[in-house]
């Protein structure tokens, strides 16, 4: 295969297109353990091409067999007066790119590529920036520079040689004595398939075994032939990359395409037999089978991990230790206690994503505990483990649960532009310019009373019309959040002793005015309004394709909105709904 934009020449060398990686050539052919190890010239050249291109925006001729001539794809959703998405010329094809595996993708392939008996490296290289949608998954966090290059064929290399210590264990004909080039084809036609995700092409075939017998020319043992060959497979763009071959204009994606985006979408990791078997037999580009295929994996405790960096990345919440919080404000507060708060948070958002809506996600009074956690909400504990307890108006769904809250808090005190910018940007989707360079200084230069309360510092922040574009915007949701401290935890007052005041108004696009007393029913209003389930549908995208969502994904995120609005449908619902949407289905270059 050839990616688009790639020139290297099939015959060149590493040495040759990065000149100064050839000390590192060199030290990747040195002998380890015993065996010349000399990775894959093909796939190397295919690899380093990357440094040069910066990234593949998508791959030209047989990779997955899909259909290319792109006619009839070029429809883009319309909208209509009432500011809905017109989905009714579809399919409606929207951009995709490749991206290299994450760190968590890499380790779950090799893990399942080789039935666990293969550590992954650690030197697989990880991501580089920062993220525009929240989303960790980005192509541009993943492009290949010089260092990456090297980390890769090391990463490579460290599989390899543990895959020939194991080999007849994972290729049982591998224990023959005259075991040959028919026992290689196996391994490709089982590992390497499974590597690749989708059958391996002649000229595939061709270069793996050429790697082969050029280790057995040279003296090398099968295992150790075999290893170079697995060297040369796991440094390959159809191993390295989740790609799918390009089109002049839309077209759908085939069987074995759709496999990798659901596995990855749904479980960071390969296909499993059954997925592939219906890529094998062209059933997934059914939308039926891929809703069945869908529930099915979303039901599997696989999805468990993906579910919960969705929550995480969606509300961007991150861990807390008792370094980085006030000790006073929980006392007891230690590493344990932190992992409890995490595992607490994460059982909440997976839970509701299987048995939740949109409602009881932002209006729930549950929360898991266990013995730290009880003690957290003055609850009684579990005998044993975890269990659900229902709370009374100290909790209402996802946005007031601990670790959110500490999350989005200061070291010693609450933070209402954090929550606020929470709800506006993760619960609506809406657009907030960064800070000026001098916010902070601003913010230090201006009046404000003795032992002031949230809303005196908004309003000292508010009455400059420089900041009071944005922070009009982010201040009143945020303090509603007020009754809750640096660490999620429950307070009546400030620690002055100043009462705390969480009623507010603020105007929501699309919306208007939303007018609350507290954060119970500022949440329960908003669970109602379609834009914020149209909101999750975005994020669902975003999540999905690793990318910003645009207007040719705009009938995707509707349908997915449209499922999970008050009273419709399940938050699994719409999470199995973007498997069977044009955005997942079909892509354009």
């Amino acid at each position: 295969m050839k990616a688009a934009g790639w020139g290297a020449d099939r015959d060149g060398t590493l040495a040759a297109l990065v000149p100064h990686m050839s000390s590192d050539r060199a030290r990747a052919e040195a002998p380890r353990s015993g065996w010349r190890f000399t990775p894959s010239r093909g796939a190397l050249v295919a690899l380093t091409a990357l440094v040069a291109a910066g990234a593949i925006g998508g791959c030209i001729g047989e990779i997955g067999g899909g259909s290319a001539d792109g006619k009839g794809l070029d429809n883009h959703p319309t909208i209509g007066p009432d500011g809905r998405y017109v989905c009714d010329k579809g399919p409606y094809p929207a951009v995709s790119s490749a991206r290299r595996l994450t760190v968590t993708e890499y380790e779950n392939v090799i893990r399942d590529l080789f039935g666990g008996q293969i550590p992954p490296s650690t030197k697989y290289p990880g991501s580089y920036g920062k993220s525009a949608t929240g989303y960790s998954t980005e192509p541009e966090l993943y492009d290949v520079g010089q260092q990456s290059v090297e980390d890769l064929m090391t990463a490579s290399e460290d599989v390899a040689e543990a895959v020939a210590g194991k080999l007849v264990a994972i290729l049982p004909c591998a224990s023959a004595a005259d075991a040959g080039t028919a026992c290689a084809n196996q391994y490709i036609d089982s590992t390497v398939r499974r590597a690749y995700r989708r059958p391996v092409t002649d000229d595939e075939r061709a270069a793996l075994l050429a790697t082969y017998q050029g280790g057995r020319d040279a003296g090398d043992s099968f295992s150790e032939a075999i290893a170079m060959m697995t060297a040369h497979a796991l440094q390959s763009p159809q191993f390295l990359y989740i790609v799918e071959a390009a089109a002049p204009g839309g077209r759908a994606l085939d069987g074995y395409e759709i496999a990798s985006r659901l596995s990855f979408y749904l479980w960071e990791t390969l296909p499993d037999d059954a997925l592939l078997a219906k890529a094998a037999s062209g059933d997934l580009v059914s939308p039926d089978t891929r809703r069945a295929e869908a529930t099915r994996m979303l039901a599997d405790p696989r999805a468990d991990a993906v579910l919960r960096r969705f929550f995480r990345e969606w509300t961007q919440t991150n861990d807390v230790s008792p370094g980085n919080k006030d000790p006073n404000a929980v006392p007891g507060f230690d590493d344990a206690y932190a992992q409890s708060m995490s595992e607490s948070f994460d059982r909440f958002g997976v839970d509701q994503a299987r048995n939740g809506t949109l409602h009881s996600l932002l209006t729930s009074q549950s929360v898991w505990v266990d013995a730290k956690m009880a003690g957290f909400f003055g609850v009684t504990a579990p005998a044993s483990g975890w269990s659900e307890v229902t709370l009374d108006e100290r909790a209402s769904g996802l946005a007031t649960q601990p670790l959110l809250m500490a999350s989005a808090a200061h070291y010693g005190d609450s933070s209402y532009v954090f929550r606020g910018r929470f709800v506006r940007k993760r619960l609506l989707c809406g657009e907030l310019g960064a800070p000026p360079g001098n916010a902070q200084a601003t913010f230090d230069a201006l009046p404000k009373p003795d032992q002031p309360t949230g809303k005196d510092l908004s309003a000292s922040v508010n009455s400059m019309p420089t900041c009071a574009g944005c922070h009009s915007q982010l201040d009143p949701a945020g303090l509603a959040f007020e009754n809750f401290g640096p660490l999620g935890e429950w307070r009546d007052t400030y620690s002055s002793g100043k009462s705390i005041d969480p009623s507010g108004s603020f105007n929501a696009q699309n919306i208007g005015p939303v007018t609350f007393p507290s954060y119970r029913e500022m949440l329960a209003t908003l669970a109602d309004q379609p834009e914020v389930a149209q909101c999750f549908g975005r994020q669902i995208v975003r999540f999905a394709m690793s990318r910003s969502d645009s207007m040719d994904d705009g009938c995707a995120a509707q349908a997915i909105g449209d499922f999970v609005a008050a009273g419709k449908g399940s938050l699994a619902d719409g999470i199995v709904e973007m498997a069977v949407s044009d955005s997942f289905g079909y892509r354009r270059d």
